[in-house]
C-alpha cells in the first residue's frame, strides 16, 4: 500500500517510521528542507518532496499531519487532483470544527477522520518514534463512511500496534478530548505558571514532574486546539473548578472528613480505570 503523509512532524514522522517498517511505501511532504533531509537520510520515507502533486496521483491513502486550520486549506487547493478512490484522513486532536465542512471543499476521494491518542512533549521529526503508539488508544470518527474506508484506517492502526480501538461521533470525541487531554494540559500549564519561587526546581519530586511534563507545550498547535474546541473545554474547566472549590472549602472549614471523602472518591474512580 502506498501512503502519503503531509506534515512530517512528531506524529507524521512517527507514522512514517512505523508504517515503512511494516512494508508500506511511505512518501512524505514537508515545507521544511531540514525535515525532508532528515526523513530521507534516516529512511523514514521512501521519497520526500515539498510539493504534494509529486505523489498524489500514485497513492492509496493520504494522511494529513496538519493543524486544524490547515486541513481545509490543503483540501481546497489539492483535492481536485485526488484519485476518486483515494482515502484521506487526518491525525488532528479535534474534529467538529472542520470535519463537517470537508465535503464543501473535497472534490475527489473519501475522507475519514481519526485521532491517535499518543504523543510526547518534544516536537519535530527528530523525536519521531513509532513506539509511542504501542498500546495507545486509536479513535475513529466516521461520518457516513464506507466499510472500506473504516477497515483501511483500522488496519493502519493495527499495523502501528495501537492497543484499543474506538469508533465515535466527532462531537463525542471532542467532548471527551476536552476532558482527558485539553483540560489536563490546561491544568499543567496553569500549575507551572502559578510558580513564582526561584528555587522550585530544588524541591521537585515525581508528583510535580509527572503532572507538569505536558506543560512543555507546542504553543502554535495547542492554542489552535484550545480555541477550536473552546465550548467543550470551558465546560470541563468549570467542572474542574467546582471540584477544586470543594477541596478548598474543606480546608477553609477545617473539615478533614470532607477531605477524606474527596480522596476516597478519587481513589475509587482512578482504580476503576485500571480494570
Amino acid at each position: 500500500m502506498k501512503i502519503l503523509i503531509v506534515g512530517l512532524g512528531l506524529i507524521g514522522g512517527s507514522y512514517a517510521k512505523g508504517l515503512i517498517k511494516k512494508g508500506y511505501e511511505v512518501y512524505g511532504i514537508d515545507t521544511n528542507k531540514e525535515t525532508r533531509g532528515f526523513a530521507l537520510e534516516n529512511k523514514i520515507v521512501t521519497a520526500v518532496s515539498d510539493n504534494p502533486l509529486t505523489f498524489i496521483n500514485n497513492i492509496d491513502v493520504l494522511i494529513l499531519g496538519l493543524y486544524p486550520n490547515g486541513i481545509l486549506n490543503f483540501l481546497s487547493k489539492y483535492s481536485k487532483y485526488f484519485p476518486d478512490d483515494l482515502i484521506i484522513t487526518d491525525v488532528c486532536g479535534i474534529k467538529t470544527s472542520f470535519v463537517y465542512k470537508i465535503n464543501d471543499v473535497l472534490e475527489h476521494g473519501e475522507y475519514i477522520s481519526h485521532h491517535p491518542m499518543a504523543g510526547r512533549e518534544k516536537i519535530g521529526i527528530t523525536y519521531a518514534d513509532e513506539k509511542i503508539f504501542i498500546g495507545a488508544n486509536f479513535l475513529v470518527t466516521p461520518i457516513n463512511n464506507s466499510k472500506r474506508a473504516i477497515d483501511l484506517i483500522m488496519q493502519i492502526g493495527h499495523d502501528l500496534e495501537f492497543g484499543k480501538f474506538f469508533i465515535m461521533t466527532p462531537e463525542h470525541h471532542d467532548q471527551m478530548i476536552a476532558f482527558t487531554s485539553q483540560l489536563t494540559h490546561a491544568i499543567a500549564v496553569s500549575l507551572v505558571n502559578s510558580d513564582h519561587n526561584l528555587d522550585t526546581k530544588n524541591y521537585i519530586g515525581d508528583s510535580y514532574r509527572d503532572l507538569t511534563r505536558i506543560a512543555m507545550i507546542n504553543e502554535n498547535l495547542w492554542s489552535e486546539l484550545f480555541m477550536e474546541n473552546k465550548s467543550y473545554l470551558l465546560a470541563q474547566i468549570a467542572e474542574f473548578e467546582a471540584e477544586l472549590n470543594l477541596l478548598k472549602d474543606a480546608l477553609i472549614n477545617n473539615n478533614s472528613n470532607q477531605l477524606k471523602e474527596l480522596f476516597i472518591s478519587s481513589r475509587k474512580k482512578r482504580s476503576e480505570m485500571e480494570k
